[in-house]
């Protein structure tokens, strides 16, 4: 299967799912780790530390806010409280698929092309230049291409509610203090790889799947995201192959 690469990956991203139910969602396959003796492990067996390392040299939200072209710019990226386990579920740990989330640092912002300083993200714990999302999970699902193939995809929601992430600005920004990203993030092994053993995916948020806003779900406010990063395991796990199952 020929895709062009997918270059999106996500502080957020609602999306309209086709062949997944997001409400009482449950994954459709499992992660599958190769350890150092060579045996295929699942997630249940070994939950493991998942980790980003960046692959686009900037991470971008594009949006329109007050008829302002807005762009957010992050240059790291990394995940906080994440492990992959059980049946295709991301979380905080083993039972518990929840509190998971991803930092983005280096963060500046473009008002019309031009950079703006005044509205520099800064996020109220961890200082300037950072934007967090709000405490989610994630599950493996399937999305039914139009060769009636099937796509591994991995679909990322907040704990609660739908508000994905907030975006802190300084008082003198014209775009406000406090920008709600609403919604929901399908990622995709852009190298479609999800199926094979690997020391690290690069993952990218999928088209198909994305509808995204800033503020509010209205046409304006409609939003992409750009860049891609690599994922791949931590701690104990460090160098070990991964996959997701065969579903």
């Amino acid at each position: 299967m020929t895709r062009t690469r997918v270059v999106v990956l996500g502080l957020c991203a609602v999306f309209g799912l086709i062949a997944f139910s997001v409400t009482g969602a449950q994954a459709e396959g499992t992660w599958l780790i190769l350890n150092a003796k060579g045996e295929i492990k699942t997630g249940t067996e070994l939950p493991a530390i998942v980790e980003f390392e960046k692959d686009s040299s900037v991470l971008t939200l594009h949006t329109e806010i007050l008829k302002i072209k807005v762009l957010f710019l992050c240059t790291e990226v990394k995940t906080v409280n994440a492990k992959i386990f059980g049946a295709g579920a991301i979380g905080k740990g083993a039972g518990e698929e929840k509190e998971s989330k991803v930092l983005f640092s280096g963060c500046s912002t473009d008002l019309n092309g031009a950079a703006s300083p005044e509205c520099t993200p800064k996020d109220p714990t961890d200082g300037q230049g950072f934007i967090i999302t709000k405490p989610g999970h994630g599950l493996v699902g399937l999305h039914e291409l139009a060769d009636k193939t099937k796509d591994d995809v991995v679909i990322m929601l907040p704990d609660e509610g739908e508000t994905f992430a907030t975006i802190s600005l300084p008082s003198g920004c014209p775009l406000g203090t406090s920008l709600p990203v609403l919604g929901k993030l399908a990622l995709k092994d852009s190298e479609n790889q999800a199926l094979t053993h690997l020391v690290k995916h690069l993952f990218a948020a999928f088209n198909s799947l994305t509808e995204l806003w800033v503020v509010s779900k209205t046409a304006e406010h409609a939003t992409t995201i750009s860049g891609s990063a690599w994922a791949k395991l931590g701690g104990v796990h460090t160098g070990l192959a991964y996959a997701i199952s065969g579903v």
